[in-house]
């Protein structure tokens, strides 16, 4: 309000075209010094009269706060024009007495006043009405921001919750295979499952947070490793990770549930038909694609919520960011993703 008076005020001296005493004292009056009292009007209209009408709503509470100071001000406007400012607030200019043919100074009288004040507060209203509007609404709107950021947060967080507790049956029933016929290879299965889960449990559930890629692909090979010793079919899962992939960050743990899809529903242990995989990307896409030949024997027995999951994710995550062409054929099943990072 201050910068509104001092543009109000800049305005006014550039309109002046007569650079006189009077214009100067002229405007330091009224557009200054009256200006301070219109402004010390607004506050209070903003913070006394404004606040209580918008929470209540209640129409004769308002006017009993707007009126004692609307009338308030005008009289005090009226009370320093006429002991102070006399010749510039309320000099209207002479006229002549017909008879006398003498002189007579007219003034304005206090009606007369107090009806331009009227409308000049009830200007001063509205405007300490519209900012208070504009304040409230910006502050709803971040409110509803900071809530819809928290329901996301909640929901990516359940949704990962889901996929967590996915991919962990189904290591476990890897393991548990291996344990079954005695392999020596549950040690190590073991610890590449403990590491999985570290790497699970230490990522955040915020949903604008992003980890390092080079943590994913990591984190994408101990999952190819545990297949692998589950399976015990190296070349049953082709993966290629380019090398020249820019330091990038994306959304944790949102690749894996193709490869996971891959591997329940996939042929993993022939080399003939093996599972592929393959991650590249620049500066502006990352692309990545999962294929593989179609088994009957191997059906999703948890509900097959994996990709239902990971494509909330993606929607929730990366809106109108990612790309997602699912082909199915009844021997093949393709999924091929590239987001805009």
């Amino acid at each position: 309000m201050l910068l509104f008076m001092l543009i109000v005020y800049g305005m006014n001296l550039l309109t002046l075209t007569v650079f006189t005493k009077q214009s100067f004292q002229s405007l330091n009056v009224r557009t200054g010094f009256f200006g301070i009292i219109n402004f010390l009007q607004f506050y209070l209209f903003y913070i006394w009269t404004v606040p209580v009408f918008l929470k209540s709503r209640n129409w004769i509470q308002f006017l009993l706060r707007a009126l004692p100071v609307l009338c308030g001000f005008i009289l005090l406007k009226y009370l320093l024009s006429v002991q102070i400012f006399p010749k510039i607030m309320l000099y209207q200019g002479y006229r002549y007495d017909t008879v006398s043919r003498a002189r007579i100074e007219i003034y304005t009288t206090f009606w007369q006043f107090f009806r331009d004040g009227i409308w000049t507060g009830l200007i001063i209203l509205l405007a300490a009405l519209a900012l208070r509007l504009f304040i409230e609404w910006l502050r709803e709107d971040k409110r509803r921001s900071q809530l819809r950021q928290q329901m996301q947060q909640a929901e990516s967080g359940f949704l990962k919750m889901q996929l967590n507790s996915h991919f962990l049956i189904n290591s476990l029933n890897s393991i548990y295979s291996l344990a079954l016929v005695g392999s020596p290879e549950v040690v190590p299965a073991n610890k590449t499952l403990a590491h999985l889960l570290s790497y699970m449990v230490d990522q955040p559930n915020d949903v604008d947070y992003r980890s390092p890629i080079r943590d994913e692909i990591n984190y994408l090979c101990d999952f190819i490793k545990l297949q692998r010793l589950r399976t015990g079919c190296e070349a049953g899962i082709i993966a290629n990770f380019s090398n020249e992939l820019p330091d990038k960050q994306i959304a944790p743990m949102l690749l894996v549930a193709f490869v996971e899809n891959a591997f329940k529903h996939g042929i993993t242990n022939q080399p003939d038909h093996p599972v592929r995989i393959d991650l590249l990307g620049d500066n502006n896409v990352l692309h990545f694609s999962v294929f593989n030949q179609r088994s009957k024997y191997n059906k999703d027995k948890t509900g097959g919520i994996g990709l239902e999951n990971v494509k909330k994710r993606l929607q929730l995550i990366y809106p109108d960011k990612h790309h997602l062409t699912i082909t199915e054929t009844p021997t093949t099943y393709f999924c091929n993703l590239s987001i805009n990072w």
